[in-house]
């Protein structure tokens, strides 16, 4: 697949040189970054190179008008964003986006991925659709408390060495603020443009941010609208992630009440049932590995990963990085140890 040739340009040489590090040690296999602090020399390097997107930070505002007049995705990083800076974000085709040079990286590398991500889509046509995109479903017939932590520990284990999606279908699932995440947007604007025939790859990728090469969709605000969703829906979004983008793995984390959910499961290339053994929660396994069977068929149960997890979340503290604190624990080599089971090796 080719890569997205990105300029970064910025006369600062400590920031310069950390922007460019970071986007090598993170994305070396979806960026070329050429690295200019001379505008002069940008400017006679833009007449002979073509760039996927511009990147303009100090000391470079004379040249953002020659940028713009060649219609170039541009992102402008200012040491302060004003109302007049939202630019044309929220436009079918954002061509600048303006953003604090200060934040964190992962906003600043969102905002990258929404103007660059026609380019991507493009390449990934090119290379042809990905053969065998996994989709993992996580689900829990007995409501089991860690079903969260669970998952999104086992989808950035996954991301260590795949380009991972983790989308939370769960309501009140207090996701974002657990983990210390960060997100504007959720799935209705996909679903809603899917429904209509046309997403575009920006209007995606708006959607989509990243921590720790982990990528997540931040669930839906409004539980009543993951309610609607439909299995039209969700088959046409897990087409939309097969075809038109480079993700490896979808991990998915069910909830209660959606509409035709032993299809949403059919779906899937493996389902985690996260249980508790004892009398009480051997009748809910029981039931939910019934009515599954009724519903898709015996073949179905190949997929289904029983997983007694003997853990609580009284556990997990606040104050630091809850993601890590789950990875590096116990717990974290328990998950490490079922993906390993399940046929995910060198973990």
């Amino acid at each position: 697949m080719s890569k997205c040739i990105v300029a970064v340009c910025d006369v600062e040489d400590g920031y310069r040189c950390r922007f460019v590090a970071y986007l090598m040690e993170r994305r070396a296999g979806e960026f070329v970054i050429h690295s200019f602090s001379d505008p002069g020399l940008f400017l006679e390097e833009l007449k002979e190179s073509a760039y996927d997107l511009v990147i303009l930070g100090k000391g470079f505002s004379d040249v953002e008008e020659t940028v713009k007049s060649q219609r170039l995705p541009l992102l402008l990083l200012k040491d302060m964003i004003t109302k007049e800076d939202g630019g044309n974000a929220e436009q079918e085709l954002p061509e600048t986006i303006s953003a604090f040079r200060y934040q964190s990286m992962e906003m600043i590398l969102h905002e990258m991925q929404v103007l660059t991500g026609k380019v991507m889509e493009q390449n990934v046509r090119k290379s042809g659709t990905i053969p065998g995109m996994e989709v993992i479903g996580v689900c829990s017939p007995v409501r089991h408390e860690m079903q969260i932590p669970f998952s999104v520990v086992a989808a950035a284990f996954l991301a260590e060495r795949r380009k991972v999606l983790y989308v939370n279908l769960m309501g009140y699932s207090g996701f974002p603020g657990l983990f210390g995440l960060e997100g504007e947007h959720d799935p209705g604007d996909i679903i809603l443009r899917l429904r209509n025939g046309r997403l575009p790859p920006e209007v995606f990728w708006k959607s989509v941010y990243e921590t720790d090469r982990l990528y997540y969709i931040p669930p839906f605000v409004n539980p009543e609208n993951l309610h609607e969703l439909t299995l039209e829906d969700y088959e046409a979004f897990l087409l939309y992630l097969d075809e038109r983008t480079d993700f490896d793995i979808v991990f998915l984390d069910f909830g209660e009440g959606l509409s035709r959910f032993s299809g949403m499961l059919e779906r899937c290339t493996s389902i985690y049932c996260l249980i508790r053994t004892g009398y009480f929660f051997d009748f809910q396994t029981e039931q939910f590995r019934s009515w599954l069977e009724s519903e898709a068929g015996t073949e179905i149960l190949d997929r289904l990963h029983f997983v007694e997890l003997p853990f609580s979340a009284r556990r997990i503290r606040g104050g630091k990085s809850v993601l890590r604190q789950l990875q590096w624990s116990e717990f974290g080599d328990y998950v490490r140890g079922c993906l390993t089971g399940a046929g995910y090796e060198n973990m």
